[in-house]
């Protein structure tokens, strides 16, 4: 008998799964499309309030000043209380711990909403609500991170990260698209209702969803838990190194978001119609790269993909600093965005495959840390340069310490590669 022509001999070829099925593969597991639908309409609502806050400060004060307040209070928090919410994520169901948060952050919706449409909120309080919602985010996005292995198996676990990154910059383009309508037409403070209803989406997901308990964590002191955690991402020299990396890239290199309307305003004189374009190309940038990125498979040689994407985000930003031609920069944007995207996804999934459940929810809060409360103290940082040396000059800078970081990465990155196979050979279950 002949066999199929180009199948083993003596072997039967393994089905192949569809043409595009690769890419949304974590959507068969049904607690995943639970979370998916209920984070699409958490997180567009979640754009919607930022951007409706950001106008609100805007309309009360006209000071930059308290624009800046009111974003540094929302994300100030995650720096003090991220490590103790990694914690309690490791001593508590996590489930459990996301409705908490999220039933929180619908009630502070619900309360905003109320002081604005009323007419009672002033500028002081919009910067008190702003730092009250930075509290509950600290705790949430620790528990919300440290979740994903819950959700799918470990060799889906790149498909869901990439899946989630697409659905947040969906949401990035949806929630502010309707935030500009609602503000326009009824008010900021119905921007704050709709953003408390979506909130009921992922509670009701989350209450669906068939799960077994998390594993906690033996009763230990606080101070012990947080101080096993700390020690482990020091002496783990793939966490050390990713952590490191990632808080470089946030301190140095992220704040060019905040420096966008300036270089659009004095370098590029393209107003805020170009502004608008800017954003949008550093975010179709970031949804093209995190689409890539779902139809690739879990694997310590992503340590590599964080090597280059890492070097392409500093030489990207050199490259928009040097620019003195709209069409130029448009044409860069995509690359800084796509490559801020690839580091961001492949260092969460890293981290989750090689660090032990019982300690995940201290790791990823140092993760959260890093990811939630490093770009405001580097927007603050870069601010008071770019006063001195300009922005053009600022982005340069940041982007020459993105590129060293790199470098210095790049170095070790075989070490750190072995370091990542060996630890993820430890752990139980497969990874491709």
């Amino acid at each position: 008998m002949s066999r199929p022509m180009g199948s083993p001999k003596g072997k039967d070829m393994p089905p192949q799964e569809p043409s595009g099925a690769i890419y949304w593969r974590a959507l068969r597991h049904r607690n995943f499309r639970l979370f998916f639908i209920g984070q699409l309409l958490s997180m567009s609502g979640t754009w919607m309030h930022r951007v409706a806050e950001g106008w609100l400060a805007y309309r009360l004060s006209h000071s930059p000043l308290i624009l800046g307040l009111v974003a540094f209070a929302g994300s100030a928090p995650a720096v003090f209380l991220s490590p103790l919410a990694g914690v309690v994520a490791d001593r508590v169901d996590r489930r459990r711990m996301l409705m908490v948060a999220q039933t929180a952050a619908m009630l502070h919706a619900f309360i905003l909403a109320v002081a604005t449409l009323s007419g009672w909120i002033q500028p002081q309080g919009l910067v008190l609500f702003a730092f009250a919602l930075g509290i509950i985010n600290a705790f949430e996005n620790p528990a919300r991170q440290s979740f994903f292995p819950q959700l799918v198996p470990r060799e889906d676990l790149m498909n869901a990260i990439a899946l989630n990154a697409t659905l947040v910059n969906m949401a990035r383009i949806l929630g502010p698209s309707f935030a500009g309508l609602i503000v326009a037409t009824y008010g900021e403070g119905y921007c704050f209702l709709a953003n408390g209803a979506s909130y009921l989406a992922v509670i009701t997901s989350l209450s669906l969803m068939s799960l077994r308990p998390s594993r906690t964590e033996p009763p230990a002191s606080q101070w012990e838990s947080l101080r096993e955690g700390f020690h482990y991402a020091r002496e783990n020299v793939v966490v050390r190194s990713l952590l490191l990396l990632f808080a470089v890239m946030n301190l140095t290199g992220s704040p060019y978001l905040a420096l966008l309307p300036m270089l659009a305003g004095s370098v590029l004189r393209v107003g805020a119609e170009g502004l608008g374009g800017l954003v949008t190309a550093s975010g179709l940038g970031a949804l093209a790269c995190s689409l890539v990125l779902a139809g690739q498979a879990p694997s310590p040689k992503l340590v590599r993909i964080v090597a280059g994407a890492s070097l392409t985000f500093g030489s990207a930003l050199i490259g928009v600093s040097l620019s003195r031609h709209y069409a130029l920069s448009l044409g860069i944007l995509p690359f800084i965005g796509g490559s801020y995207i690839l580091i961001l996804a492949c260092t969460q999934t890293l981290l989750q495959n090689v660090v032990p459940d019982h300690l995940r929810g201290r790791v990823m809060s140092f993760y959260s840390l890093v990811f939630l409360g490093f770009p405001p103290l580097g927007s603050l940082l870069a601010g008071w340069i770019a006063e001195h040396l300009g922005v053009a000059s600022t982005l340069c800078l940041g982007g020459s310490v993105c590129v060293i970081a790199g470098l210095s990465f790049a170095r070790h990155h075989r070490r750190i590669q072995h370091a990542a196979a060996e630890a993820i050979s430890l752990l139980p279950g497969p990874l491709t």
